[in-house]
């Protein structure tokens, strides 16, 4: 009996001899504990934990735990390669990650069932983590091919008089990624990808809950021709992420997580002289003109909510519209939200997956029924045994939970509004500045709202959980700094060198 939709392909065939193959984590199969990867190879040592799906609480499965110890021999390896991944020329890593890229692709559907086994989303978001995946890969192997350095006018100036510059780009060294759970591989891609561009070692934390599409993510890096030393993927607590932000052979982190996390990875790294590229919480808004097209922000803003469970962070979760037509908006999105399926996550028509744990669907739980104690109303959606149903919420207090927190989960709020400059009062309040969105049918609405929105990014016409993966993206304030995207991370990963000549 197998667990969820399995094609036919999957049950027949025997296991893989790669310890690192994808096929080892669907549901169902046999196998041992998860490994780690140390320096390219898969390695069962020490501790294991055991992870419960969130997709069916009756799965279980084990996992290798990393220590300190494996942290630094990952890193003494990882900074034994340094020369060797420098001396790959720009086509040799965009050939590893075309390669990669090729690999994911033809084992799609399989890595969708790893990512709904360890997320718990539908399996038609799983499946479009996986395509994304994909480009973001096919996306890095441009931006490698393409980094170029640039001319430097230096006898622009009276001492540069009689001598040429330029520029080069150079690796930065040992990168550590630190991912979240909500995207296993799509997060890990944007890191590694970026890492592999730049010609780094890479270092990979993935969260303690969802290591499966990490580890066969380096699998599909060694077997691209990437050197073995140079990667590594450590599952683990906090103490391993603490070992690697301090390990003096790592140059540059690149964190994604919780704002509070984020920040004390900037302190330490940054008493080391290390680089970090943080990304971090949100409370994403988007604002609806009088003036919007209707139909298109609500189904816009209702979808934005709740895709993937509401767990991203820029998810859409504060809306504010307004007055005129906040009511009509919110019930417009309640009805699209109503209207989704819910079900077994692995059916292809399932629309709303599970939220990654129980405690996450009761944290949720008691950040409804605050909204609503404080004066909300409830238009659709709650928690329904373990099932956080997708939930819109009418007028919350400001001093609300969810107007203050990141929910992480299907939970949207439309706040009516007297102006919008109070929507870009309101959207600005907090301590996040991540991504937004404006709906309006001015051009000139639109320019100065973006404008005055504190946010890395702001979509017109689209909600804030927007993303193409080839673009700059990164937040300010709470939020972070520095970019994501693979152009904007290769070169977050290297160091630019200034090169004169005197003639």
């Amino acid at each position: 009996m197998t667990t969820g939709a399995e094609t036919a392909a999957e049950r027949s065939d025997a296991r893989p001899e790669n310890p690192l193959d994808p096929r080892h984590f669907v549901p169902g199969a046999e196998s041992a504990a998860v490994p780690l990867v140390v320096a390219g190879s898969p390695r069962w040592v020490g501790e294991t934990t055991e992870i419960v799906s969130p997709a069916y609480e009756h799965d279980r499965f084990r996992c290798a735990v990393a220590d300190p110890g494996l942290v630094a021999e990952a890193a003494a390896a990882a900074h034994a390669a340094r020369d060797r991944c420098a001396e790959w020329d720009r086509s040799g890593r965009a050939r590893i990650l075309e390669t990669m890229a090729t690999a994911i692709a033809r084992d799609r559907d399989v890595l969708a069932r790893v990512l709904t086994r360890e997320v718990g989303k539908a399996l038609r978001d799983s499946l479009g983590e996986v395509d994304r995946a994909v480009a973001t890969l096919r996306a890095a192997a441009h931006a490698a091919a393409g980094l170029t350095g640039r001319e430097i006018p230096v006898d622009a100036v009276p001492s540069g008089r009689g001598r040429y510059a330029h520029t080069v780009w150079e690796p930065v060294g040992v990168v550590a990624a630190i991912c979240g759970f909500n995207f296993p591989l799509l997060l890990a891609v944007h890191k590694v990808s970026a890492a592999i561009g730049a010609g780094c070692p890479v270092l990979i934390k993935p969260s303690d809950r969802t290591p499966l599409a990490t580890v066969a993510l380096a699998g599909y890096a060694v077997a691209a021709g990437w050197p073995a030393g140079a990667i590594s993927v450590l599952s683990g607590d906090a103490l391993v992420g603490k070992a690697l932000v301090e390990h003096p052979a790592v140059r540059l982190v690149s964190f994604t997580g919780s704002t509070a996390v984020g920040a004390a990875i900037a302190a330490t790294a940054g008493a080391q002289l290390k680089r970090t590229v943080l990304e971090l919480g949100s409370n994403a808004a988007t604002i609806v003109a009088a003036d919007a097209d209707l139909d298109l922000a609500a189904r816009r803003c209702a979808h934005g909510a709740m895709a993937s469970s509401g767990q991203s962070c820029i998810s859409v979760q504060r809306v504010f519209a307004e007055r005129s037509i906040a009511a009509g908006l919110a019930e417009a999105m309640a009805e699209y939200a109503a209207g989704l399926r819910i079900g077994d996550p692995y059916d292809p028509a399932t629309e709303l997956g599970r939220v990654i744990s129980a405690q996450a669907a009761e944290r949720l739980a008691a950040m409804i029924e605050d909204a609503v104690t404080g004066g909300a109303t409830l238009l659709t959606g709650g928690v329904r045994d373990r099932t956080v149903l997708p939930t819109v919420l009418y007028a919350p207090a400001d001093d609300a939970e969810i107007s203050r927190h990141e929910a992480f989960g299907p939970v949207v709020a439309v706040y009516p509004v007297d102006s919008l400059d109070d929507a870009v009062a309101a959207a600005n309040s907090l301590e996040f500045g991540l991504m937004a969105g404006v709906f309006t049918s001015s051009i000139d609405t639109a320019t100065r709202v973006a404008a005055a929105l504190e946010t890395g990014g702001v979509h017109i016409n689209e909600c804030s959980n927007f993303r193409a993966d080839n673009m700059p993206y990164g937040g300010v304030k709470g939020s972070g700094y520095g970019k994501e995207g693979p152009a904007s991370a290769i070169r977050e990963m290297s160091v630019e060198k200034v090169v004169t000549w005197a003639r």
